[in-house]
């Protein structure tokens, strides 16, 4: 009896200690799954900071980049017209003829537009506007008078900076010459904000071009190079899931590109002051620059996640640029697109970037207002983010 009853408590020990097995392993399993998880992220965070420590070289290009983009760039659209070739033909000889004359001297003289001269000859100043020796060629015909003839200008449309300015600034010169007075007084122009020359408002654009590069080299370049070089074999091996390997490898472009468009935009306010930007303004700022690279970096990830060769992106990297950068409203208003480009502009996220930091830094608007935009990035990334996943291979 002693022994049977020792058998079945026996029984019933076998029967518990598997139960209690299996709930033991659940537990651990359940407990350590999201912790596993932050740890793979962290471990890949850690192995893109230290491999692109280690290539300063990569870095400095880099954040450098964007600098000189902005300080040749923007000096060399920022300037005003000068020094233009203009030859002024005086068939007439009259009054009138000589007040154009000064008005054009005054034009030399003082704003430093243009750098006049006086041919006699009509057709040969023609043929030397064709042959590029003057820009714009102001004809003061026999009989010049305000009822007319009045005067004719001719000038190289090729350049429309040059055209544009030439015929506002000769046009002006025969009004006054002239005595023309509008009947109506023109209606008052007043500036809303600041005044802001072209390099400031560059800046927005050079920051988010920072965050496309770092992207660029911390998201793109890191995975492909990471599947070059064997580290994703070592990935593999581990309990690591595919979603913990893409959040680390976004988490690591997007802080790393936040931190190159963070510094660009330090440099920025120090050499072009930003007159709205606030602290509050600048906090939101440095949102906007987290989001948009979160957001620039899953793109790049989600592009190249089956990319095997370095050779790919450096043969897509420049479609990719045409693509992201320059429809984003960096260097002109996205209003003004074509309706094709416009579909391109709504579905950038730098557009939302760019647009976001403008509003914060030039116009000095509330954090309110780029809640919109902080929405869409988040929402690209996480879209992004999805569809690497789903893409990515667990292989070599």
């Amino acid at each position: 009896m002693g022994t049977s009853r020792r058998e079945s408590m026996s029984g019933r020990a076998e029967t518990a200690a598997p139960a209690a097995g299996v709930s033991d392993e659940t537990v651990r399993g359940v407990s350590r799954g999201p912790r596993l998880a932050l740890l793979g992220v962290l471990a890949i965070c850690q192995r893109a900071y230290l491999t692109l420590w280690r290539q300063p070289v990569l870095i400095i290009s880099t954040m450098l980049f964007p600098i000189v983009y902005l300080a040749v760039l923007g000096n060399a659209l920022n300037r005003q017209l000068a020094n233009v070739p203009l030859a002024v033909v005086d068939e007439a000889g009259n009054s009138l003829a000589a007040e154009c004359r000064r008005g054009v001297l005054a034009l030399e003289t003082g704003r430093g537009l243009v750098v006049v001269a006086f041919p006699a000859d009509r057709e040969q100043a023609l043929e030397d506007l064709r042959r590029g020796r003057y820009r714009g060629v102001w004809v003061l015909p026999h009989g010049l008078s305000a009822r007319g003839p009045a005067p004719a200008f001719i000038g190289d449309n090729t350049d429309r900076f040059s055209y544009e300015a030439l015929q506002a600034a000769l046009s002006e010169i025969w009004r006054e010459a002239t005595g023309f007075r509008r009947s109506t007084s023109e209606s008052a122009r007043l500036e809303a904000y600041p005044y802001l020359d072209y390099l400031t408002y560059l800046g927005p654009a050079i920051v988010c071009l920072a965050i496309f590069m770092g992207s660029m080299v911390a998201g793109g370049l890191q995975v492909i190079e990471d599947r070059m070089y064997g580290y994703h074999e070592g990935y593999l091996v581990t309990p690591v899931s595919t979603g913990a390997i893409v959040t680390g490898h976004m988490l690591a472009g997007s802080l790393v590109a936040g931190l190159a468009g963070a510094v660009v935009l330090v440099v920025i306010m120090l050499f072009t002051p930003l007159p709205m930007a606030t602290p509050d303004a600048l906090g939101g700022g440095l949102v906007t620059v987290f989001l948009t690279s979160l957001a620039i970096s899953a793109l790049w990830f989600l592009l190249f996640s089956r990319a095997r060769k370095t050779s790919v992106l450096r043969g897509t990297f420049g479609i990719i640029n045409v693509l992201v950068f320059f429809p984003s409203g960096a260097l002109y208003p996205v209003e003004s697109y074509p309706k094709w480009l416009r579909v391109i502009s709504d579905a950038n996220p730098l557009t939302y970037g760019v647009a976001a930091l403008r509003d914060l830094l030039l116009r000095g608007a509330p954090i309110e207002s780029c809640y919109a935009e902080w929405i869409f990035l988040l929402t690209f990334s996480l879209v992004c983010g999805v569809l690497t996943q789903v893409l990515f291979r667990r292989e070599i």
